[in-house]
């Protein structure tokens, strides 16, 4: 218990000293756009010290907003609503789900308690998430400057507009967190399972990640923005993503937990089952698959 105690601890650790990279990343890249544009920068301006400052700011203000939407979000789309939407989805495909877990029993799971931070499950969420959000947030900077930012004479007045500006960015970023959310603990401790039908998380994503990068693409050829556009909306939002990764992370075992209470107590003929699934390979000799 001790041990498992320190390796979170410093998953905890290893995951805000990324949060204050990324954000240095973002600031960077914020900051190098001002400083091109005339009358934004204040001439004496120490760009060194602000971009720290400034990414000291956006770790903790965006931690402390992108952290909780990413926790909410995973515990109730991803625990609580994705179940419903399996079902909903086996009821139209007609097939069945089994949903068991990859490390224990079913019931192990279902008994654990606490929340525990995993790197692996850490990048992986971060990479979904990505892959959803920047599309979208590249239509949306089309229509709106984002971020906006005006003329100031003050270097506070620059962190105070930039770390609003990121909560905004940060608010809209997560209007595609929920799709996301329903399928990403299907990717982490939980094993999914199908029969006469395909995966439900692997489906949802698909068709998430393809619809959002092919509206992307679409966008692409029909406004043709630059590249350095689209890179640019990619560099601010990385760190805000990360935040997002790092509460679905938190939930993603509480979220597991409310799963496997409700699997656990499905009827035998529910199309969300807990079992096993054997494979009798040579004659004889079973194993789990």
């Amino acid at each position: 218990m001790a041990g498992e105690s320190s390796h979170n601890r410093r998953n905890i650790l290893v995951c805000f000293i990324g949060t204050f990279c990324l954000f240095l990343v973002g600031s960077s890249t914020v900051l190098v756009f001002l400083a091109s544009a005339s009358g934004v920068l204040p001439r004496n301006t120490q760009v060194g010290l602000l971009t720290f400052a400034l990414s000291a700011t956006l770790s903790i203000v965006i931690s402390l907003v992108g952290i909780p939407i990413g926790f909410t979000f995973m515990y109730f789309f991803g625990g609580v609503v994705s179940t419903k939407a399996i079902k909903l989805y086996l009821f139209v495909t007609r097939g069945t789900h089994v949903i068991g877990s990859k490390t224990s029993e079913l019931s192990a799971v279902q008994a654990s308690h606490g929340l525990k931070l995993k790197l692996r499950r850490q990048i992986m969420y971060f990479g979904f998430i990505v892959s959803v959000v920047v599309p979208f947030a590249s239509y949306e900077a089309k229509h709106k400057d984002i971020p906006f930012f005006s003329p100031l004479a003050r270097t506070t007045d620059i962190v105070s507009l930039i770390t609003q500006d990121f909560v905004t960015l940060t608010m809209t970023a997560s209007l595609m967190l929920p799709l996301v959310a329903l399928a990403l603990p299907y990717f982490g401790g939980l094993r999914l399972r199908s029969i006469d039908v395909g995966p439900f998380h692997t489906t949802v994503l698909s068709m998430v990640i393809g619809a959002s990068g092919g509206f992307s693409l679409l966008y692409t050829a029909l406004t043709r923005p630059m590249l350095s556009v689209l890179a640019y909306v990619f560099l601010l939002l990385i760190g805000v993503c990360w935040c997002f990764a790092i509460g679905c992370n938190l939930a993603a075992d509480p979220a597991n937990r409310h799963i496997a209470h409700i699997v656990l107590a499905e009827k035998v003929s529910s199309r969300v089952v807990s079992s096993k699934i054997w494979l009798e390979n040579p004659p004889g000799k079973f194993r789990e698959v």
